[in-house]
């Protein structure tokens, strides 16, 4: 074994003033704790997240255009942009504010007693089109009149993205679709559909002739059709497109306003409504937790300090308020004061303190005991100044997991309360109102949906994440506990 050398073992000297140097400044105990909040890469992520949608929300509406009659561009409908995809503008047609419904065509010369056609005569219609422009706000078909007939079913088909064969169509080897008009009238050689068209679909229409024994009233329809097919022409308004170029004509094309997250099935910018709607839920989600935790903190250490009677007395009145059905409360405050922001505020803070107070009670039977708490008393210190001086701030690890904690809770409380019909009233946006209008029409527009959920699961994730690291920062010891 090799023998250590003698200088290892000899004291280290020091002088008298480098012993009494600090080596870092003292820090206090929130330096301390931000300086390792600091230090959290999770954190500082999460935080950024939180400010980056809290200052979209709070300052986006300025940038957005300026209202039109009164209505905010996040409540603005637009029937010719019902249920689009994202999208960075697209071209339009300008079109006439209040362009007349087509008149149906009708041949006034039509011999209505000429004899009706056999099964085997019938024939499809002929010059089946489309007369003007086919848009959402309708379109409007028309054929030549077909002697001998009692009249024609018409139906509108959506072409899949992969075709279809028009022979097939033509001869009814495939389906025809849905039967959207029936026309009892040979005269009529003309049909306007408006009914649920999709502005980004196209669809392809058949036009069927039969005829109706006068004996049996069993109809007969013509082995094939004619067939039209027509997509969709994009159109705005020409007061909807003043706003975006001024004088513009109608029949002139300009590039539409932006839509990244899409449009709702009114035509409402979905990212406009999210971006109005972060206000209401941030306001919620700060200031809600924050109330429960005042009143909880307040009572709850009250009753923990006080102790006896007391305490007893006021954890029967917690028990009461948290058995209280929640439902039944937002219910009796919604009808008491009125739906509203306010009202909202009340209802969800009202009965929710109970289990913060609970949970401060426990801790501050633990800490009333402990030296520091029991010289204040011993020194007169009264009940004010001990919650104030010394149970509140050792409690603060506490606080901050509850409060971080109870902010998801609250946004999904006002979105279950939107669909309930007992939040927000429409078209106020919020979160809840934009997602769950959204999922209502999930087959037809899914995008509408996932972004927004996305963005609220994001951010509720960010405060969770946030929260547990602040936890980790202001109370090392919880660090780890779940």
């Amino acid at each position: 074994m090799r023998p250590m050398p003698e200088e290892l073992f000899l004291p280290l000297g020091a002088e008298a003033a480098g012993a009494e140097k600090i080596s870092r400044p003292a820090l206090s105990y929130f330096e301390d704790a931000f300086l390792r909040l600091r230090k959290n890469k999770l954190a500082m992520i999460s935080l950024t997240i939180i400010g980056l949608v809290t200052a979209i929300g709070t300052f986006g509406p300025w940038f957005f255009p300026a209202e039109e009659n009164g209505v905010p561009y996040a409540n603005h409908q637009n029937s010719n942009d019902i249920d689009q995809g994202p999208s960075w503008g697209h071209k339009l047609v300008v079109v006439d504010d209040f362009a007349p419904v087509p008149e149906d065509l009708i041949d006034q010369a039509y011999d209505l007693n000429a004899p009706l056609k056999r099964a085997a005569e019938l024939t499809p219609v002929g010059r089946l089109s489309v007369a003007g422009v086919a848009s959402v706000n309708g379109v409007f078909l028309n054929w030549d009149i077909e002697p001998g007939v009692s009249g024609y079913m018409v139906y509108r088909l959506l072409v899949p993205e992969t075709g279809f064969d028009a022979k097939e169509l033509v001869s009814g080897a495939i389906e025809r679709g849905v039967g959207i008009g029936e026309i009892n009238s040979p005269a009529q050689h003309s049909y306007n559909d408006g009914l649920g068209l999709d502005p980004s679909a196209t669809y392809a229409y058949s036009v069927v002739p039969f005829v109706t024994d006068p004996q049996s009233g069993e109809r007969t329809y013509a082995a094939e059709a004619a067939v039209v097919q027509t997509a969709l022409i994009d159109t705005i308004k020409q007061s909807d497109a003043q706003s975006i170029q001024p004088g513009v004509a109608v029949g002139a094309t300009l590039r539409g306003r932006a839509h990244p997250f899409g449009t709702d099935g009114l035509g409402r910018d979905v990212l406009a409504r999210m971006i109005q709607g972060t206000r209401v839920d941030m306001l919620l989600a700060l200031l809600v937790p924050t109330l429960c935790i005042a009143i909880g903190l307040l009572f709850g250490a009250f009753s923990g300090l006080v102790g006896g009677k007391v305490d007893t007395l006021c954890m029967r009145i917690v028990e009461i308020v948290d058995n209280f059905p929640d439902l039944l409360i937002f219910i009796i405050l919604q009808v008491a004061i009125g739906k509203g922001l306010l009202s909202l505020v009340i209802a969800l803070s009202a009965f929710s303190w109970a289990g913060f107070a609970r949970l401060v009670r426990g801790e501050v039977l633990r800490m009333r005991e402990l030296e520091f708490v029991q010289a204040s008393r011993l020194l007169g210190a009264p009940v004010s100044r001990l919650i104030a001086r010394h149970i509140g701030p050792n409690l603060l690890g506490l606080i901050i997991i509850a409060w971080s904690a109870r902010i998801p809770g609250v946004i999904a409380s006002e979105a279950f309360l939107s669909l309930l019909g007992l939040g927000l009233e429409q078209p106020t946006p919020s979160w809840g109102n934009v997602v769950f209008d959204a999922a209502r029409r999930l087959q037809v527009n899914p995008v509408q949906f996932f972004l927004p959920a996305a963005v609220l699961g994001i951010t509720l994730l960010a405060f969770y994440l946030l929260g547990d690291s602040m936890r980790d920062a202001f109370d090392p010891k919880l660090r780890g506990r779940t």
